[in-house]
């Protein structure tokens, strides 16, 4: 494994400790003192000091005379500094509940609460809802390439492998081949990377590429992005596969809250399970062979994902994995999804993680690399952290629409009252009315609803 992560602040990240500070840590790049060294982020949140004349890491911590690569692991957190400072949401501002009287005595509990209520549940068909008026348009487009388009942009899933023009979106056909010759050059990159060996990150990031240009089942491939950390990239993935039309995504959907519920940031439910098979054997296929309102149907279920606010806290999902053996192998602790679950399992759950867990995190703080490691070693850890930082910097501070960030009830109530909860990211928001909803889109349909005297 390149990194074991169970770093505490990472553990915050199932409540929405990191719900509060969008854009705090994007933005906070590198800060200056007035010593001879500077302070780089790393992609974990780690504070490392590096030389101003040197550039290069002075951490007082390495791996003794077992130290190699210095040079290189320092370009590496610079590189991904940057990478994270590049990001299309570097300049997202919260905008937070206030708990206090105004001077009326009126507070912003009555606007919060419906977040709260829906957060004691494990899913619901109120999340990231469609409005009158995307439908209305939505349903305008008669077009098969228009829908699926819209479908794409919506869901906030962008390509990290390579730059994909809006109108390369949809060109492969339902056979597999390309039908502008002049995107021949990015479709043939990404067909001969989809099915990489380098890791199953890079296979999963080729294969959302590859959904991009129009090839819906590499969507639904995407899942083995369920064995790195980014359980709601995964998520979305795979949803949007199946809003597109491809049936066997639904069936990917069923396993993921039974055999791989934990592993994919579920919580194992086999009624749910149940649903999705059954939706699967007669799929509500539309005209134009899609569903895309499958979330009013199914409903969107709480994902548990510790990679949120431009900071890979977990990259590698360990903590996923740790947290299956107490939670489903071991009955030690129980889910805070639950239907079981109350305040005091919650509380516990998370009193558990923030005591336990504290030590273990990325040691981006060491300078260099172990002299165990090999070149072949260094060179995938390397590429898979600007990775990670690429993906870090293209996920929404809002998530994604059908997979939402998990957040108990009990830690959204802290923040609320401490004054700290982004009403930005609230999943109840429409999708058209989020801050990374594509603009050109929400014109299009601002002006529709005007001209067909449409009103939400």
């Amino acid at each position: 494994m390149k990194k074991i992560i169970f770093i505490i602040i990472a553990i915050l990240a199932i409540t929405a400790v990191v719900v509060i500070s969008k854009g705090k840590t994007m933005n906070k790049g590198n800060l200056m003192d007035n010593s001879n060294t500077y302070t780089v982020i790393a992609p974990n949140g780690m504070e490392i000091p590096f030389d101003k004349k040197t550039n290069l890491s002075v951490s007082p911590l390495d791996y003794g005379s077992e130290t190699i690569g210095v040079k290189e692991h320092s370009q590496m957190l610079l590189e991904a500094r940057s990478i994270l400072d590049s990001s299309p949401y570097k300049n997202y501002k919260p905008l937070y509940y206030n708990p206090k009287p105004n001077s009326l005595g009126q507070t912003d509990y009555l606007s919060f609460k419906p977040w709260l209520d829906i957060s004691y549940k494990p899913s619901s068909n109120k999340l990231s809802p469609w409005t009158k008026s995307e439908k209305a348009y939505y349903e305008s487009l008669k077009d098969k390439r228009d829908r699926y388009i819209y479908l794409v942009k919506r869901s906030n899933l962008k390509c990290t492998m390579i730059d994909i023009p809006e109108d390369a979106i949809g060109r492969v056909d339902s056979n597999g081949k390309l039908t502008k010759p002049e995107y021949a050059e990015i479709y043939d990159e990404v067909d001969r990377n989809k099915n990489t060996l380098k890791s199953r990150l890079f296979s999963g990031e080729w294969r959302i590429c590859a959904g991009i240009l129009g090839d819906r089942r590499s969507f639904s491939s995407a899942t083995v992005l369920n064995n790195s950390g980014f359980k709601t990239r995964a998520r979305q993935a795979v949803f949007l596969a199946a809003q597109l039309g491809e049936v066997d995504a639904l069936k990917v959907l069923a396993r993921y809250f039974s055999s791989s519920s934990y592993i994919s940031g579920s919580n194992k439910d086999l009624q749910t399970k149940i649903k999705f098979e059954n939706l699967s054997k007669n799929p509500p296929l539309d005209e134009y062979g899609m569903m895309p309102y499958l979330d009013e149907i199914v409903g969107s279920y709480f994902v548990m994902d510790f990679n949120r606010d431009g900071v890979a806290f977990d990259p590698e999902g360990t903590t996923h994995k740790f947290l299956r053996e107490l939670v489903e192998d071991e009955g030690k602790l129980l889910d805070p999804r639950d239907l079981d679950a109350n305040e005091t399992t919650r509380e516990e759950f998370m009193s558990y993680l923030k005591a336990e867990m504290p030590h273990f995190t990325t040691r981006f703080d060491k300078k260099g690399f172990p002299n165990k490691m090999t070149d072949r070693d260094i060179d995938l850890y390397i590429d898979s952290t600007l990775l990670e930082a690429k993906i870090m910097s293209l996920t929404p501070p809002e998530g994604y629409p059908n997979a939402p960030y998990y957040n108990t009830p009990e830690e959204l109530t802290r923040l609320y009252e401490a004054g700290k909860l982004d009403k930005k990211l609230n999943p109840l928001t429409p999708v058209m009315y989020r801050d990374s909803f594509p603009e050109d889109l929400r014109q299009k349909i601002l002006s529709y609803a005007k001209e067909h005297n449409i009103k939400d």
